[in-house]
């Protein structure tokens, strides 16, 4: 149904959406659409193709109102609708707050009937325990207060939301008084809110049972939904839009119009509670549906989810069991995300959109009073223990020591609860009574082992890297990386690093006949372990790199640069070829005896990850790695493994052995290697030392040379690889040797750029030029200035950057009035019916044919009197400017008379009065040359205006529609 819809066309206008898409529009079609499903039910006719046609329309509109509030907004950025959409909603508040008053008994209870319609101000102001009000809560008014979020209730806005026990629509139908007619948007949220199924009130079901297991091992599944996937999908992406806008008119200085924005945020908070329990229903029901469409529109609402939390944030504190609901669901899914699909991408694209949700979560703070900060800092620690307890669960590490474990799972027991939730899912499976000839479930548990870590790298990397949140959050949150768990993100990192070397070990100290069954303490086989050990590795990388993007340029890396370098650099040689090793640590012989090859080295993949891996290292702690005495060596061996990786790249596909990977990767490997060295080069500086250095150049001599001479040929027919060896010889050329001296390689920096400055990739062009020119401006030989010109600022020809930012501001508002000026005349002609208007107009025609010549003939006189006037007046005002200027002239003639008289007879000083004459003169005639051309100028502007005030529809001919030819036809 959604691949046949057509892209909507661009807003045209300021309110176009609104002439076409309404609230009320929106509503009486979603209406229309259930009615005929109900009849459909009831087998009382057959609707489906009218049932079809009417979600189309409605599909339709959803997809054009969302593309309008994901660019302006819901109220399509016009503060003046805004504030008086917010007027009125403050109306509809107080007058609620009277009715409900007046219609209150003695007692101050409320008449059942009119629980839906009674605002917040009138509900009881107790507050609870924990949760505060929501839509899974104890909370039996339907629209009074849906979420404890919004300033203004929900039926102030014209959000009318149905209890669980009320038939549809029945709390727009029974709202009654108020006026609704300027609360569009309002209605706009209702139909969303009615597709998402968001509802008020006590559910009739614990929120635990969908999610139960019967003795069959059969989950309950929930009921079914009344809305097609197409609509739900549209409408999470309508909220998801409007939360995003609203998010961004949180910081003014980036916002367009911060008040409807503001507006927006109150909305969504009105019924924040009920929002996020129906999306919370939607994840559960999505699930169990199983099928590729479901889960799609499932990772939808797992986004509006966050985008809700996210925005409303502190307003969520009092909704607890709505967050522990959506917290519960989420993971729910993702421990059982081994079983749902088999296809890599989306199981990873499910995990970022479930992920991303987990970690908005803090935001909200905790029933206790614990602020953000503290929460966040809480989930990373035990995100990390989960990540631990899975691995040695499965395959116990030689490093982990169990009685440390045990007094974890001791500490905190909930956390190890939800590890046991996990196993008992995954391990239900497991058949008993295994033989040697392998385990029948020892891949299913592999899988399940491997899904778990990179859900749980992707929660920790979401949580860290504050995905998602609001931009003044996350400037807040900067200030939380004293709380960040760094030893425990290194200890795990390293840990997920070092698993493909103990899977190999394992793997060649057991007997071949033994590698398929579970090793002794965990669940999985050597053999599946070695099948997941590059994903975890992997995992590894991320989690180290995250860690040190979180305390770049603090003192957190610092303290700890020996063990953080140490990694770095064990990682990169256990990726490196064993060929390039041994010339490295001085074995040039190539003696391999005695040595085992590991099966990593030659993976490409691989080796790019550790080399990004020690690009973060270097940019993170910076020269001081260089400057300790404790690291110094170790990065010095480091650079010349960068410089033999490039190196290698360089040579012919048959004279590389062992290694795995596409052509691509090999230029991703090349780039890579050239954006680190060029890094390191411009970190260290000179304290590189010489003979690394003069490495680094010839490394980089011979690079430049095999682009030069056959750069189609090579690996270097990519553009990323002649961007990256560009920027790294700008770097060698620019950074002095540790001695003060420069590099020597500027002539093949030269030729190469010059080469590339026609290259048909434009990036490349453009670097190739860069390249050139700082070539030219270092290694060219200059003489000090001897003069030093001054250019004048006060040219009135040079345009600064605050008088074009004053001329664009100054044209906008210009645009806005003329915009505002023509929306009265177009409502006005719209609202005339066709057929008056038709009658209208011919006779319009009628007495414009009979009015023409006496009309005609009255015009010319009054526009010749006009000209005539405006003539006169202008030759006054120009005698006058004449005489004005004359008198300038006359004054410039004495000055220059008495400046000749009072000067000597030397040869510089005629010269000077020659030059003084002919300056006078020039002044003189360009005086004159401007007094005429301003009359002219006003002689024209005034006629003109005198043009523009006479024109009307009446000068021009009348327009006939004509019916077309045959030949004029296509």
């Amino acid at each position: 149904m959604a691949s046949s819809i057509a892209p909507p066309p661009p807003p045209s206008k300021a309110n176009d959406h609104q002439t076409t898409t309404t609230g009320r529009s929106l509503l009486d079609l979603l209406r229309s659409r259930d009615k005929l499903i109900r009849a459909s039910s009831n087998e009382e006719e057959d609707n489906s193709a009218e049932i079809d046609n009417t979600e189309h329309e409605l599909l339709q509109r959803l997809h054009s109102l969302d593309v309008t509030i994901r660019r302006r907004g819901l109220f399509n950025n016009d503060s003046v609708r805004s504030q008086s959409f917010y007027t009125c909603a403050s109306e509809r508040s107080s007058s609620s707050s009277v009715t409900a008053a007046a219609a209150a008994d003695g007692n101050g209870n409320v008449d059942e009937n009119e629980k839906g319609v009674k605002s917040s101000s009138s509900s009881s102001n107790k507050r609870k325990r924990k949760g505060g009000t929501s839509g899974s809560g104890n909370n039996n008014n339907n629209n009074s207060n849906t979420g404890s979020a919004g300033g203004l209730s929900a039926t102030s806005y014209g959000i009318f939301l149905d209890s669980h026990s009320s038939t549809p629509f029945s709390a727009v139908s029974s709202s009654g008084g108020g006026d609704t007619s300027n609360l569009d948007e309002g209605l706009i949220v209702t139909v969303v809110c009615r597709i998402l199924g968001v509802t008020v009130g006590r559910r009739k079901k614990n929120d635990a049972q969908m999610m139960q297991v019967d003795d069959d091992k059969e989950e309950e599944k929930p009921q079914a939904l009344k809305h097609s996937d197409s609509l739900t999908k549209v409408a999470l992406s309508i909220i998801t839009s409007i939360c995003d806008h609203a998010k961004d008119g949180m910081v003014p200085s980036l916002s367009i119009d911060a008040q409807s924005a503001f507006i927006e945020g109150d909305m969504i908070g009105s019924i924040g509670s009920s929002l996020l329990d129906a999306l919370r229903d939607n994840i559960l029901s999505l699930y169990y549906q199983g099928n590729e469409v479901s889960i799609a529109v499932m990772m939808e609402s797992f986004k509006a989810a966050a985008s809700v939390i996210t925005l409303l944030e502190m307003r969520l504190s009092r909704a607890e069991k709505v967050i522990n609901g959506l917290k519960d669901a989420t993971w729910f899914v993702l421990n059982n995300l081994h079983s749902l699909t088999t296809d890599a991408a989306l199981i990873h694209a499910i995990q970022q959109s479930a992920t991303s949700l987990l970690a908005s979560l803090p935001l909200p703070g905790a029933s206790d009073g614990s602020p953000p900060s503290k929460v966040w800092a809480q989930c990373i620690r035990d995100g990390i223990l989960l990540l631990r307890w899975a691995i040695n669960g499965f395959f116990p590490m030689p490093t982990i020591d169990s009685s440390t474990l045990k007094d974890e799972a001791t500490k905190h027991p909930t956390v190890w609860k939800e590890h046991e939730r996990w196993l008992s899912i995954v391990t239900g499976f497991q058949v008993e009574g295994l033989d040697l000839g392998g385990d029948p479930t020892d891949g299913y548990r592999a899988n399940a082992l491997q899904i778990r870590i990179g859900c749980l790298t992707s929660y920790i990397t979401s949580l860290i890297k504050m995905e998602g949140y609001p931009l003044h959050r996350a400037n807040t949150f900067s200030s939380s990386a004293l709380l960040l768990p760094f030893d425990s993100l290194l200890d795990v990192s390293e840990l997920l690093l070092s698993f493909p070397l103990a899977a190999e070990g394992k793997h060649r100290s057991t007997k071949q006949r033994l590698r398929s069954t579970p090793v002794q303490g965990g669940l999985i086989s050597p053999d599946s372990a070695m099948s997941i050990a590059v994903e975890l590795r992997l995992c590894g990388h991320t989690l180290f790199d995250v860690a040190m993007e979180s305390c770049r340029g603090g003192s957190g890396a610092l303290s700890r640069g020996r063990r953080i370098v140490g990694m770095a650099v064990a990682n990169l040689q256990s990726s490196c070829s064993m060929a390039l090793v041994s010339v490295v640590d001085g074995k040039r012989g190539g003696d391999f005896r005695g040595q085992r090859i590991g099966w990593l080295r030659g993976s490409i993949p691989l080796r790019i990850k550790s080399i990004q891996m020690l690009l973060n290292v270097a940019i993170s702690l910076g020269s001081s790695t260089m400057s300790s005495v404790g690291t110094a060596k170790s990065m010095s061996k480091t650079l010349v493994l960068l410089g033999g990786c490039l190196l290698e790249q360089t040579q012919k596909e048959e004279d590389r052995v062992d290694e795995w990977g596409t052509l691509g990767e090999r230029a991703k490997l090349v780039e890579i290697s050239s954006s680190a060295l060029a890094s390191c080069v411009a970190a260290f500086g000179g304290l590189i030392p010489n003979n690394v250095r003069s490495t680094i150049d010839s490394i980089l001599h011979s690079c430049l040379t095999t682009l030069y001479c056959s750069g189609g040929s090579s690996i270097f027919a990519y553009a990323e690889a002649k961007r990256s060896i560009l920027q790294l010889a700008t770097n060698c050329v620019t950074v002095p040797w540790g001695d003060g001296g420069r590099s020597t390689i500027n002539e093949i920096v030269r030729k190469v750029s010059l080469l590339l400055k026609n290259d048909a990739d434009v990036t490349v062009a453009s670097m190739a030029l860069s390249t050139l020119c700082v070539v030219d401006a270092f290694m060219t030989p200059r003489a000090p200035a001897i003069l030093i010109a001054s250019r004048n600022q006060d040219n009135n020809g040079d345009l600064t950057a605050s008088d074009m930012m004053r001329s664009i501001n100054e044209k906008e508002t210009e645009m806005k009035s003329l915009s505002r000026a023509k929306e009265p005349k177009e409502k006005k002609s719209s609202k005339k019916d066709p057929k008056v208007s038709a009658k209208v107009s011919t006779k319009a025609a009628a007495t414009k044919s009979k009015k023409t010549a006496t009309e005609d003939s009255s015009t010319v006189k009054t526009k010749k009197s006009k000209i005539t006037e405006t003539t006169k007046a202008v030759q006054k005002e120009s005698e006058s400017n004449v005489a004005d200027a004359i008198k300038k002239v006359a004054a410039v003639e004495t000055d220059y008379k008495r400046m000749n008289s009072e000067s000597t007879n030397t040869a510089a000083s005629n010269d000077v009065a020659t030059d003084a004459m002919e300056v006078d003169e020039s002044t003189e005639d360009a005086v004159k040359a401007e007094i005429k051309s301003q009359q002219e100028h006003k002689e024209d502007t005034e006629v003109g205006d005198d043009d523009d005030d006479d024109f009307s529809l009446d000068d021009f001919p009348e327009i006939v529609d004509e019916e077309p030819d045959e030949g004029d036809r296509m």
